[in-house]
């Protein structure tokens, strides 16, 4: 069997995803976690992105190509349905969950690194007057925000339904990332998300099936 080594970012959703893929499939490896932005540009100098993984000497960059490198790898368990169109939904809702959560932490960063910058010097008066009125904003927006990942979660639970997992009775994919997001969100990521997710007892319960398959 190939040496496998994944590279990654602590508490990082994308991390997390691949930590457990590899640990559903039974696979050993190594993990290494970044330490700064030298380990970064020393593990992944194609995209400059984490996490990466090496399969002997090969790179292989992102989440999603990790997964479905590991499916090569290692077909049993699948990380995808033999039924081509329930794959196809699996394969939607990963690139989906991917996609928009980060799109929030993206948008909730930005927000406060918008809040967090220091003024140019003088104009301090004009400044706080200004300030007053942009924190206004900044508050609605960031509620805005945070109303959104509500209805997202709701998404969720109705993608869910009574399955076990999402689409399938067995874990895939889409299970393994949209867990990975959770998982964040249970942590507090955007202030008010754990309250969110702690009020979708479908979403706690799914949650706590995959860490059992997948090493708590």
């Amino acid at each position: 069997m190939a040496k496998l080594a994944l590279y990654g970012q602590n508490e990082t959703p994308f991390t997390e995803k691949c930590r457990r893929a590899l640990v559903f499939k039974g696979l050993a490896f190594e993990l290494h976690i970044s330490s700064g932005p030298e380990d970064v540009k020393r593990w992944s100098p194609v995209t400059g992105l984490l996490p990466v993984m090496t399969v002997d000497d090969e790179l292989v960059s992102d989440s999603t190509n990790i997964l479905l490198r590991l499916e090569q790898l290692c077909p049993e368990p699948a990380l995808l349905s033999s039924v081509p169109i329930v794959a196809a939904q699996q394969r939607n809702l990963e690139d989906w969950a991917d996609e928009c959560f980060l799109w929030y932490w993206q948008e909730w960063f930005r927000l406060e690194s918008a809040s967090a910058a220091a003024p140019p010097s003088g104009w301090a008066r004009l400044q706080r007057r200004l300030a007053r009125g942009a924190g206004g904003a900044q508050r609605r927006a960031q509620a805005e925000l945070v109303r959104g990942l509500d209805d997202r979660l709701s998404d969720l639970v109705n993608f869910l339904g009574s399955r076990l997992y999402f689409y399938s009775d067995r874990i895939s994919m889409a299970d393994l990332t949209v867990h990975a997001m959770l998982h964040t969100l249970r942590r507090d990521g955007i202030p008010g998300s754990a309250r969110l997710l702690a009020q979708r007892p479908a979403l706690v319960e799914f949650m706590r099936r995959v860490e059992a398959e997948t090493g708590g």
